[in-house]
């Protein structure tokens, strides 16, 4: 009776980011990976979802507004984020399926409030049961790591609105550091740096695109053409500049100093008794801004250590989330307190 009962309930795991949202569905894999941006009309019923909405986004009148629901990691416009939340997961089930477990990935600087405000937008969305997992965790899980084992690993994940800096021992978190500092920051930084030192306005999403195919911390990696598009600030005329793409390692060195800065600090708090292990296995990146040029050789020569970009990088903490509800029993240990569940 119960396995009968059960084939009518599927669980998801949701990497909630402030970028992207990425969800597995059990006996589907990966089947939702959207930007996290949605679009409402002026009764706050959803108009599009996802990369529609983005694709509206400096497009719409005033009758459409077009928002990112999520900063720094978590659910700061409670109404839009809800619906979102309830769109991604419908938008991820099956409609002879009711949803079952929910694990989300979530920063483990994460207040009260805002837990209860991602648990609540997935009970909306229907979730029997919600459960959170610390997105360094996750990450670790999907970079397959032996969170439980006897053996310390640190794990820097980093997002778009947060990078959460952890040492993992023994499945809980020892050391932790999260900063509101990300991969939103490094767009808003291309944006600063483009208007301060060569009068040129660029949106969003531009600079999103630039960092992503161009970025790069090391000179090792430059050489290449950007084609720029953007408003000129002096004549307010539309105008194209070609750059090397060197002009980012200035543009991103303030907030790659302050992400190195975060992780050296955490050898501040780790006990002695873990510093071998860390030395032996290094530091993991994961998450979007892993994948920015030259940064892990610039952590690894601040910090004398080995650094490893995780083989999925982009999809380490979903993978996580995955991995966690095949394995609920064994695994769920690492999830984060939550007096509800």
């Amino acid at each position: 009776m119960l396995s009968i009962f059960r084939y009518f309930f599927t669980d998801l795991g949701i990497d909630l980011g402030t970028a992207n949202t990425i969800i597995f569905a059990e006996d589907r894999g990966f089947v939702l990976n959207q930007p996290s941006v949605i679009a409402l009309d002026q009764s706050n019923r959803l108009v599009a979802c996802g990369t529609d909405a983005k694709n509206m986004m400096g497009k719409t009148g005033n009758s459409i507004q077009v928002i990112r629901p999520l900063a720094d990691g978590v659910i700061a416009n409670f109404v839009a984020g809800e619906e979102m939340v309830k769109a991604f997961i419908r938008n991820a089930s099956v409609s002879r399926f009711k949803i079952g477990k929910v694990v989300i990935g979530v920063p483990t600087g994460i207040t009260e409030v805002e837990k209860q405000a991602v648990i609540e937008s997935a009970e909306i969305a229907g979730a029997r049961e919600v459960h959170l997992i610390a997105e360094p965790m996750a990450a670790a899980i999907g970079s397959n790591i032996n969170v439980l084992d006897n053996k310390a690993h640190m794990v820097v994940d980093i997002g778009g609105g947060t990078t959460d800096i952890a040492v993992i021992n023994l499945g809980g978190i020892v050391v932790d550091n999260t900063i509101r500092i990300a991969g939103d920051e490094m767009n808003e930084a291309v944006m600063r740096h483009l208007k301060q030192h060569y009068h040129l306005v660029i949106g969003e999403a531009t600079s999103e695109k630039i960092k992503i195919r161009y970025g790069t911390v090391s000179k090792q990696y430059n050489g290449k053409s950007v084609d720029i598009r953007g408003m000129d600030l002096v004549s307010g005329l539309p105008r194209r500049l070609a750059l090397p793409n060197s002009f980012l390692i200035d543009a991103l060195q303030g907030i790659v100093d302050t992400i190195v800065h975060s992780i050296v600090s955490i050898f501040e708090k780790l006990p002695l008794n873990l510093v071998d292990d860390i030395v032996d296995s290094g530091i993991i990146l994961t998450g979007g801004g892993a994948l920015l040029k030259g940064l892990d050789e610039l952590i690894s020569e601040k910090t004398r250590l080995k650094v490893h970009v995780s083989s999925n990088a982009f999809y380490s903490v979903a993978e996580g989330t995955r991995r966690v509800l095949e394995n609920f029993n064994h695994l769920r240990i690492v999830l984060m307190n939550d007096k509800r569940h």
